[in-house]
C-alpha cells in the first residue's frame, strides 16, 4: 500500500502512489489543520454505515473502498476513503463539506491519529491518550 501521511503544523498532506491513486482517482489531498474536528483510529466495521454512495473510485465489499463518496443525510457533503481488508483504520474528521471525513489505512494510524489530534488542539477521540506504547 502506497498512502503517505505527512502531518505539518497548519496541514495535514496525503500523498497516494501506484494502484491506489488509480482505484482512488486521487493523487493529493490536503486538509487545513484549522478544520480538523477529530481523528481517532476505529474499526471499519462500525464506520461502513456512514459510507454512502460511490462518486468516483473503486469498492468491492470486504475488500477494498477506495475513492469519493457521499455521505448520508449530508446532501453535497463527500468523505474520501483508502481501505484495503484492514480493520483498524485512521479516520480524520473536518468541518469541511469536501472531504467531511478521510479514512485511510496505514501501519502507523495510532500514532498519527495522536499527532493530528494534537496539531488539531487536541481533539483525538478514542480509548489511547497517545502514540501506541505509551
Amino acid at each position: 500500500m502506497a498512502v503517505h501521511i505527512e502531518v505539518h503544523d497548519d496541514r495535514v498532506t496525503v500523498d497516494l502512489d501506484g494502484m491506489e491513486q488509480v482505484w482512488a482517482l486521487a493523487r493529493h489531498i490536503e486538509i487545513p489543520t484549522a478544520n480538523i474536528t477529530g481523528a481517532r483510529v476505529a474499526p471499519v466495521h462500525d464506520l461502513r454505515h456512514g459510507l454512502g454512495w460511490r462518486v468516483g473510485g473503486a469498492y468491492w465489499p470486504g475488500v477494498v473502498a477506495a475513492g469519493h463518496f457521499s455521505v448520508p443525510d449530508r446532501s453535497g457533503a463527500r468523505q474520501f476513503w483508502c481501505v484495503y481488508r484492514d480493520t483498524d483504520v485512521l479516520v480524520i474528521d473536518t468541518d469541511l463539506e469536501r472531504p467531511s471525513r478521510v479514512v485511510l489505512q496505514h501501519p502507523g494510524s495510532d500514532f498519527l491519529a495522536w499527532i493530528i489530534g494534537e496539531r488539531a488542539g487536541g481533539q483525538m477521540v478514542g480509548e489511547a491518550g497517545g502514540p501506541t506504547g505509551e
